[in-house]
């Protein structure tokens, strides 16, 4: 029996007076890909936001993990959300302060502290993505690519559930795309995450398990492609 991590039963998101979706339903099992598909403006970052409770629904009900968080109070919603999200961005949204490795730590000091595990898994993944020994580097001397390949390391440092990928590719060039998207999945595939991947590129939607369009406020499921396709 499947086993479904997070859920959007009946979801209806207005901000003002505008209505952004409606009845929106959207569940993610263990080990899913799922892509969302839409326009610019048509609500998708807004949907993963909702999701994630990061941004509130107007009417309807998230569920994580069997259990209705809708009007769950923040401070739990912050302790709950590491473990099981993870997120990446497109601008990757590093911190210019911190070094490679103190970077991908930030994430393990806010839910239990660092130990000596960790250090050992980050370097790992660093790795994995071509990035051995780029611990000390400044963020400000990696290239465009390099950063991104930082953000999807530092997005798998809480072991989470789901990675939530919004864009994650969209200020690349089409190499780096690729090489990005690849890891992406590859990593999400190794260490068993359901992946959500927001974007307004349909080849990579086709390497999703699932594709959604979101358009004109509704959630439209587009097709059902196989991995191996």
């Amino acid at each position: 029996m499947s086993n479904i991590i997070a859920e959007l039963r009946d979801v209806r998101k207005n901000f003002q007076d505008s209505l952004i979706f409606s009845g929106i339903d959207l569940w993610i099992e263990e080990g899913e890909t799922i892509g969302i598909c839409g326009d610019s403006g048509s609500g998708k970052t807004t949907l993963m936001n909702v999701l994630g409770m990061l941004d509130r629904p107007s009417g309807g009900s998230v569920i994580w993990e069997g259990n209705d968080v809708t009007g769950e109070r923040s401070s739990k919603l912050s302790k709950l959300r590491p473990k099981l999200f993870g997120y990446i961005f497109q601008r990757c949204n590093l911190i210019p302060e911190l070094n490679v490795l103190e970077n991908l730590l930030f994430p393990r000091r806010i839910v239990t502290g660092v130990e000596q595990s960790d250090v050992d898994f980050a370097k790992n993944l660093l790795k994995r993505v071509s990035m051995s020994g780029a611990e000390s580097r400044n963020i400000t001397t990696l290239s465009g690519g390099e950063r991104q390949r930082v953000a999807v390391v530092r997005a798998m440092m809480n072991h989470p559930k789901i990675i939530i990928a919004d864009e994650p590719t969209g200020s690349l060039d089409e190499r780096s795309a690729d090489a990005v998207m690849d890891m992406i999945v590859g990593l999400c595939g190794e260490y068993g995450s359901a992946l959500l991947l927001i974007t307004h590129n349909g080849r990579f939607a086709k390497k999703m398990n699932t594709s959604h369009k979101l358009h004109g406020g509704k959630l439209e499921k587009i097709h059902r492609w196989s991995r191996e396709s």
